[in-house]
């Protein structure tokens, strides 16, 4: 891959924006932080279509609205702290990070976006806003979290796109991080844990030219790169005992203790529904096996070096380790 000083430049900025914002101890540096990500963001997007022009515009303006609506909410906390302070900067966050029942503008621009801009846009642009809400600490995230892992869980079984599938299992984890949100060092681990099996699944299904669930007929593939992908989705649908299953037993733990049982039930459910429509993928997977090519996969240039990234022993041990 050709070295790109622009996005390197880019990205080292939306880490400072990152950093800004953790750092920060006073709202107008947040929201600094919060712009410096965004902008440094945007270029990512950036693409010879109009369809990404499209998609580039309407996450300007979405997370523009929302950032006026944070910056509305610091007045009002300047004038004197108030509930409609709270909610205000609550639903900014919830528009930023794309929580349901504000997830559509995630959708709408998911499918025109490159795999690697889905990793980030999915991952390192949610810890800003989800750091904006730790300090906010908030009571209004209860209806959000249901509602996220309600329309996430059955809305994404219908699905045939790849992204969109990604589109709605980081709504669901967002459900999750939202969870975890008054204990930041273990949002961030749970970032971390969904964040290695994402970037696998991502990083395969780029290089396979994989878009679509019935684009997947791996007989053509080594039964080495079968395995990989399919211990990957495992891992995201939160199958014991890989890593993703550390992120459930650690978001069950949290909800245990506030003695959320209602929330504690969606939640089991709904991760059911999560895990049956990443089975369905890898059971696609395995009945086509009889299918004839029609699509163009590039199955000479698989990069074998993915597959020591899989760090699968790694996974079982912590996951075991934790839980025991």
């Amino acid at each position: 891959m050709k070295f790109n000083s622009t996005k390197f430049v880019l990205a080292n900025t939306m880490m400072i924006g990152v950093i800004m914002t953790i750092c920060s101890n006073n709202w107008m540096s947040m929201w600094m932080g919060l712009e410096v990500s965004l902008i440094s963001f945007i270029p990512f997007m950036q693409n010879n279509s109009m369809a990404y022009a499209e998609s580039m515009i309407k996450y300007f303006i979405i997370q523009s609205v929302a950032s006026t609506m944070f910056l509305f909410s610091v007045v009002i906390l300047l004038v004197g702290a108030s509930m409609m302070n709270e909610m205000i900067m609550t639903i900014a966050m919830l528009i930023k990070i794309g929580s349901a029942p504000f997830h559509k503008w995630v959708l709408m621009i998911i499918e025109n976006l490159s795999f690697y801009t889905v990793f980030i846009l999915l991952t390192i642009i949610k810890i800003p806003p989800l750091m904006v809400l730790y300090q906010t600490n908030t009571n209004f995230l209860n209806f959000p979290i249901m509602l996220s892992m309600i329309i996430s869980s059955m809305m994404s079984l219908n699905q045939n796109s790849i992204r969109k599938i990604l589109g709605y299992s980081s709504i669901f984890n967002i459900a999750t991080m939202l969870i975890l949100i008054n204990k930041f060092n273990t949002l961030l681990t749970f970032l971390v844990i969904y964040s290695f099996p994402l970037i696998m699944v991502i990083s395969m299904t780029k290089t396979l030219k994989i878009n679509f669930i019935n684009q997947m007929p791996l007989n053509e593939f080594n039964s080495l790169i079968k395995v990989n992908l399919w211990i990957n989705m495992l891992s995201m649908s939160g199958f014991p005992p890989l890593m993703g299953f550390l992120g459930k037993i650690i978001s069950i733990q949290a909800l245990m203790e506030n003695l959320s049982y209602l929330t504690l039930t969606i939640f089991l459910l709904s991760s059911i529904l999560v895990m049956m429509f990443y089975m369905r993928m890898i059971f696609t997977m395995m009945i086509f096996v009889s299918m004839t090519k029609k699509w163009n996969f590039n199955k000479t240039k698989f990069n074998y070096e993915n597959i020591s990234l899989n760090i699968l022993l790694t996974t079982m041990i912590i996951s075991v380790s934790f839980i025991s």
